[in-house]
């Protein structure tokens, strides 16, 4: 099954059951391809709602900016009726937002982060601590682009109720596999605390 197909039923499903579906996705470049494909699928698309799991603190309608990204690529065709909300520290605990979330759909650096979660953040045990409160905190600049950031932390991440993560490109794809037995990598910590529905797509460059 194609990653558009699981992730339409997957929304479809809940929607289905609760008449609410809610989607969280990162930015780069891994899932431009699915955002255009998704865009055009059939979901009941004014039940979902979609937000980010991370963002560059820059304009909206900058390049850096997901959310831009997000816009120019999914957010059109026939999920152009879906409900989006910009990724805020307050957005868990608004009761808008519908959690657990249905689908997140993780991408991964060549340093292994993932959301904006980095290497010279894993001592911080509220980023990185699967027992952590749900929380959604500002960084510092940091990645490339050097920017300041938002993101989720990995317990709010795992409280996913599935889990995609695209790596794409052989680099990252080693890196993947080092880090399975490697805490210095943060995709570990994702890793070693989900086993059960996640899904690894890899994608060739």
């Amino acid at each position: 099954m194609s990653v558009v197909k699981l992730i339409a039923d997957k929304l479809n499903s809940s929607i289905k059951k609760t008449g609410l579906a809610s989607l969280v996705v990162s930015g780069g470049s891994s899932p431009i391809k699915i955002f255009d494909e998704l865009s055009n699928t059939d979901v009941s698309w004014s039940n979902v709602q979609v937000t980010l799991v991370d963002d560059r603190l820059v304009d909206s309608k900058n390049s850096n900016s997901n959310q831009k990204l997000l816009q120019d690529n999914l957010l059109k065709n026939k999920a152009k009726s879906a409900n989006f909300f910009p990724l805020s520290e307050d957005l868990i605990f608004n009761n808008k937002f519908k959690i657990p979330f249905d689908v997140n759909l993780l991408g991964m650096g060549e340093d292994g982060h993932f959301a904006s979660l980095f290497p010279q953040m894993l001592t911080d045990q509220d980023a990185f601590s699967r027992n952590a409160d749900f929380k959604i905190f500002k960084t510092l600049p940091q990645g490339d682009p050097f920017l300041p950031r938002i993101t989720m932390n990995l317990s709010l991440i795992l409280s996913s109720e599935f889990i995609i993560l695209l790596v794409k490109g052989k680099a990252k794809q080693n890196i993947l596999d080092i880090s399975k037995n490697d805490e210095k990598y943060p995709i570990h910590h994702l890793l070693k605390n989900r086993k059960n529905d996640f899904l690894i797509e890899k994608i060739n460059e």
